[in-house]
C-alpha cells in the first residue's frame, strides 16, 4: 500500500504512466488537469464538427492534427 501511495504522490508532480506487460495501460494525472483536457477535447470536437460541416458546404479541406504534441501545444498544455 505504501508503494502505491508514493506513486500517487509522484502523480501530483506530473503525470504517471502505468504499464502492463511493458505497454501503456493507464495514466494517473491531476484531476484538475484531466477536467481541463476534457473541456478542451469537447470544445475541439464541437468546433471541428461545425468547421467540417461548413467546409463541406463550401468545398474546403478539413484541418486535422497529425500529432498529439501539436494539439497540446495549441491548447497551451
Amino acid at each position: 500500500m505504501k508503494q502505491n501511495s508514493i506513486k500517487l504522490q509522484d502523480a501530483l508532480r506530473g503525470d504517471l504512466l502505468v504499464t502492463k506487460r511493458d505497454k501503456p495501460f493507464v495514466v494517473v494525472m491531476d484531476y484538475e488537469k484531466y477536467k481541463l483536457i476534457e473541456k478542451y477535447i469537447y470544445k475541439i470536437a464541437n468546433d471541428k464538427t461545425y468547421r467540417a460541416i461548413d467546409n463541406l458546404e463550401n468545398d474546403i479541406d478539413i484541418e486535422t492534427y497529425n500529432s498529439k504534441d501539436k494539439l497540446f501545444e495549441d491548447l497551451g498544455l
